[in-house]
Order: C-alpha cells, then sequence, then structure tokens
C-alpha cells in the first residue's frame, strides 16, 4: 500500500475553492484535485474532526462576506458564483450563519469602512486613547456624552 499524502485544511479549503470556481463544490472534484479518493478525502478530514460540507459552507461564507464587501456584484450574482440555487437560498444560510441579512451586512461593513477611512486606521502616537465619540462637527471629542456617564444608584447604601 503506497502511502497517503495527508492534505491541510487550507488545501482542502483551496481546493474547494478552485470547485466553486467551476460551478460546484462536489466532493469527487475536491479529491480529485487532492489526488485521493473522496472516501480517503472524508476519513482525513473527520480525523481532523470536521467534515466535507462544514468546509463547504466555510468557504462559501468567507467567499460571500469577501465578495459582500469588496465587489459591487449583485446578491443575487453572489448566490448563484456561491453554487446556491438562488438568492433566496444564499441569504437564508447567511442568515443563518452571520445572524445578519447579506444586504444589511454590506451596508454596515461599508458604513464601518468609511469611518476607518475618516478617522485613520492608526490613533496617533501622542494619543494612545481612542476618541469615544465623532462630534457633529466631525471632530474627535474626549468627553464622554451624558447618555455614557456612569452615575452611582440612588436608594440602598452599599455595607
Amino acid at each position: 500500500m503506497k502511502p497517503v499524502q495527508i492534505p491541510s485544511r487550507y488545501s482542502v479549503r483551496a481546493a474547494i475553492a478552485a470547485s466553486l470556481c467551476h460551478g460546484d463544490a462536489a466532493l469527487q472534484r475536491t479529491a480529485l484535485q487532492l489526488g485521493l479518493s473522496p472516501r480517503s478525502l472524508q476519513r482525513h478530514l473527520a480525523g481532523m474532526g470536521t467534515s466535507y460540507s462544514d468546509l463547504v459552507a466555510e468557504v462559501r461564507l468567507d467567499t460571500a462576506c469577501f465578495l459582500l464587501l469588496d465587489s459591487n456584484e449583485r446578491i443575487s450574482d453572489i448566490a448563484l458564483r456561491l453554487g446556491y440555487a438562488g438568492t433566496s437560498s444564499f441569504s437564508r444560510v447567511f442568515m443563518r450563519l452571520t445572524k445578519i441579512q447579506p444586504v444589511i451586512y454590506r451596508r454596515q461593513r461599508a458604513v464601518q469602512r468609511n469611518d476607518k477611512s475618516r478617522l485613520g486606521k492608526e490613533p496617533h502616537a501622542g494619543n494612545q486613547q481612542k476618541p469615544s465619540r465623532l462630534a457633529r462637527n466631525g471632530k474627535t471629542s474626549s468627553q464622554p456624552s451624558r447618555s455614557n456617564v456612569v452615575r452611582p444608584r440612588q436608594g440602598k447604601k452599599p455595607f
């Protein structure tokens, strides 16, 4: 019996991503790319504490997040590209895994990216503290707002 090279998790994920580019993430195609039989690949993945379907879900989610953030591709096109039957099935899976809808994920990340670019990515050397809030005029304020100030409770006194 010839020794079998055990693929790393990274190489399996890369093979799955390549399979997705060709239209599907079939176990047989991924195993063939790695030079293994489908059953051997399943055994190796079980030995790593995961399954093929778990890795496919991870790769799809990572790719979806990347495409939602770094492309203007429509969500329906992203869904088809990742092998989903349609937008609704993609949205349902995305929502189950991330607890947020793809459209909202895209908007929130875009807003966060804009905020980072406005404030700068790294704090100034002299100011190690991040600004607590952004003032209306766009200048940072280190003073906490009244709603953020912790006040002692009225009533019973501690022992």
